[in-house]
């Protein structure tokens, strides 16, 4: 749980780290939630939290 915590804090995060980040067992789900600017993408992630 605190790998993906620091994941989420992160404002950036390499690709290799965002699909670390979608293949968690917290995560409930990442979707896409709106472009942040012409090269990056924000999502909304849900994570169980009761772990």
């Amino acid at each position: 749980m605190d790998r993906l915590l620091e994941l989420i804090n992160r404002k950036f995060l390499k690709d290799s780290e965002f699909l670390e980040l979608e293949d968690n067992d917290n995560v409930i789900s990442c979707e896409y939630y709106r472009p942040h600017n012409a090269h990056y993408k924000e999502f909304l992630v849900t994570i169980n939290n009761n772990g």
